[in-house]
C-alpha cells in the first residue's frame, strides 16, 4: 500500500501513486477491531489445522450468515489472474457495482489504477500465502463516504497452491 512520503508543500501523493494506493493501508491482524472479522480469522486458523492454509473445500462461507453480505471470493487462475466468483450485497452496494465474474484487472474501468493495484495486492497474498487485512476509504470509486476494513484469507487448491482468496469487508457509511 502507499508508503512513500507526501509532498509537504502541496499535501498530495507523488505522481506515481494512484488514488487507490493513497486511500488504503495494511492493518496488523492482531489490530482488527471488528469481532466478525476476528471470528472469521479464527475460523480460518482452525481449518488450517497445522497446514500453511486451509483448502477451499475446508471452508463453508455459510458458517457466517451475518457476514455473507460482506463476503467475497476470488478465484486464482494462470498468470496469475484473479476473478471475483462471489460478491456479497454489502460489497456491491459499497463499491457501486457487482464484480462477480469480473477479472480484477477490469476494475481499471471503474477507477484508473484500481485493477492494477488490486492485481498487485492479490499477487502479494498469493506470494506470501498468509492472511492480511487492509482499511481505508472508497473515495477512488466516488464512494468517499464509505470507509472499510477487510480481511483476505488464502485458500489452497488441491496441488497446494493458492486457488482462492476468501475475504470479508466491514463498511462504515457516513452521510456524504
Amino acid at each position: 500500500m502507499y508508503s512513500k512520503g507526501r509532498d509537504r508543500k502541496t499535501d498530495v501523493a507523488p505522481p506515481d501513486v494512484s488514488p487507490v494506493e493513497e486511500s488504503v493501508r495494511l492493518v496488523a491482524l492482531d489490530k482488527l477491531s471488528d469481532p466478525a472479522l476476528r471470528e472469521l480469522l479464527a475460523y480460518w486458523e482452525s481449518k488450517r489445522a497445522g497446514r500453511e492454509m486451509p483448502a477451499r473445500e475446508d471452508i463453508a462461507p455459510t458458517a457466517f450468515p451475518r457476514l455473507m453480505p460482506r463476503m467475497f471470493m476470488i478465484r486464482v487462475g494462470e498468470g496469475p489472474s484473479f476473478t471475483y466468483s462471489l460478491a456479497g450485497n454489502a460489497n456491491v452496494e459499497a463499491h457501486g457495482g457487482n464484480f462477480t465474474g469480473m477479472d480484477v484487472r477490469d476494475l481499471d474501468g471503474k477507477s484508473p489504477g484500481y485493477g492494477a493495484f488490486m492485481q498487485r495486492f492479490y499477487t502479494s497474498i498469493l506470494t506470501r500465502r498468509r492472511p492480511c487485512a487492509a482499511e481505508g476509504s472508497l473515495g477512488f470509486v466516488d464512494r468517499g463516504f464509505c470507509r472499510f476494513t477487510a480481511l483476505y484469507l488464502p485458500l489452497a487448491a488441491a496441488d497446494g497452491t493458492v486457488g482462492h482468496i476468501m475475504g470479508a469487508a466491514v463498511y462504515e457509511m457516513h452521510a456524504g
